[in-house]
């Protein structure tokens, strides 16, 4: 057996050779998921000795880190919203921009104001959004749609989790086709977004790693943005809104295709970056 200690500084130094970025922070984030206990703790525990069959987890964690796997993948899940979502392949890693869509459509006081609004989730992934706004807004009827079998069935656990898989209806399916006309109150996506030519420049954890399909978004990246789009006037009702994470600068282009197609009162909501992060509009 090793001291906690050493085990820490070796994993940390391995890492920094690989190229990993924050070593330090990684190791010690993988080392609290595999010996159970908070990563400040640790700083409490230097001298004691890890077990060796906790140092063999932590040797193998190690290597899928070095190898450039998201650490997210490795340890099986992470924070959003203040909730626990189980990650692996199956799915893009929930990240914190995209906590901006969720708070984009919890303010949007017009959508709460009247009856149960009917909204659905188009490209729910892992179920990160759906599965939050549930938690936080138990009064509305959720669909989540998703053209992936396995993303579905990833995003079915995380409801089942966190105690929604009863609140929200999940089918797979291509974008907003099968809605009836004007039987939705919100349409709310996380759409490809990525410029094909910029996905060979993605970092390695993403590139290698993350479902592609869930990034490429076409030759300017809004391929399934300016679909969706289209579809949504004719699926949402009168006073219906639309709630779309974009790429940093894409609003503007984003918010002429949503006038185009009739939309009006279109809204950008920065990320915590100060980014153009969110377009809302109103059908």
């Amino acid at each position: 057996m090793k001291k906690l200690i050493e085990v820490l500084q070796s994993g940390a130094d391995y890492l920094a050779g690989k190229g990993i970025e924050n070593p330090r922070l990684v190791m010690e984030q993988l080392m609290s998921h595999v010996l159970k206990c908070p990563r400040l703790h640790l700083y409490l525990r230097f001298e004691s000795l890890v077990p060796e069959d906790q140092l063999a987890s932590l040797r193998g964690g190690i290597r899928r880190l070095g190898a450039g796997e998201p650490l997210q993948y490795v340890i099986g899940d992470t924070e959003f919203m203040g909730h626990r979502f189980k990650t692996d392949k199956r799915a893009l890693i929930p990240r914190p921009d995209t906590e901006s869509l969720v708070n984009a459509v919890l303010a949007c006081a017009p959508l709460w104001s009247a009856g149960r609004p009917a909204l659905v989730d188009i490209g729910t992934g892992s179920g990160c959004v759906v599965v939050s706004l549930a938690l936080a807004r138990p009064e509305a009827d959720y669909v989540a749609v998703d053209a992936s079998d396995l993303a579905l069935s990833l995003a079915l656990e995380n409801a089942a989790t966190n105690g929604v898989g009863a609140a929200i209806q999940f089918r797979k399916g291509d974008l907003l086709e099968g809605f009836g006309p004007e039987s939705l109150d919100a349409v709310v996506a996380n759409l490809p977004y990525i410029p094909t030519g910029d996905c060979g420049n993605l970092p390695v954890q993403i590139r290698c790693h993350e479902p592609m399909s869930a990034l490429d978004g076409g030759a300017d990246g809004l391929d399934l943005v300016r679909r969706i789009v289209t579809q949504a006037v004719g699926v949402l009702r009168p006073g219906g809104r639309i709630l779309l994470e974009i790429g940093f600068d894409q609003a503007d282009r984003v918010m002429e295709t949503l006038k185009d197609c009739g939309f009006r009162e279109t809204v950008v909501h920065k990320d915590l970056g100060g980014r153009d992060r969110v377009v809302e509009a109103t059908r």
